[in-house]
């Protein structure tokens, strides 16, 4: 079942809000370059429409703003659905993270979080005990 506009907007939005440079650190060289390859392609989809521009540099100020990655989905889901081929490029993109998501690999960035002492195991099931002595 292919995703409707709506839904590959999701997907991209966080995408677009964040640049492709959070992405790209931790994506992997192939998955990090098509990332970056779609927002280039979404900026020049964007220009000479002033609310989109408008719309996008907004979403770049605040990335992690929900109202603002809300208004951007908007904004992507129409230019999906106004061209077909762009919204086949969000899907190819769409797909190859769910790829990579269904062979285990995890697209995780931990730079700049504060956790104290950290270590990253991977796929291990179990509990996990959290605290102090």
């Amino acid at each position: 079942m292919v995703p409707d506009p709506v839904s590959l907007a999701a997907f991209a939005a966080p995408l677009l809000a964040k640049g492709a440079e959070a992405f790209t650190k931790t994506a992997g060289e192939k998955l990090g370059g098509k990332i970056v390859d779609f927002c280039q392609a979404a900026a020049d989809k964007f220009k000479g429409d002033p609310y989109a521009e408008q719309t996008l540099a907004r979403a770049k100020e605040m990335p992690e703003s929900e109202d603002r990655q809300m208004a951007l989905k908007g904004i992507l889901a129409e230019k999906m659905k106004d061209d077909p081929s762009f919204a086949e490029e969000v899907k190819k993109l769409f797909d190859e993270f769910n790829k990579d998501a269904s062979s285990n690999r995890i697209i995780f960035d931990q730079s700049g979080q504060n956790v104290g002492t950290q270590t990253n195991i991977g796929n291990v099931q179990g509990s996990v005990n959290i605290g102090t002595k």
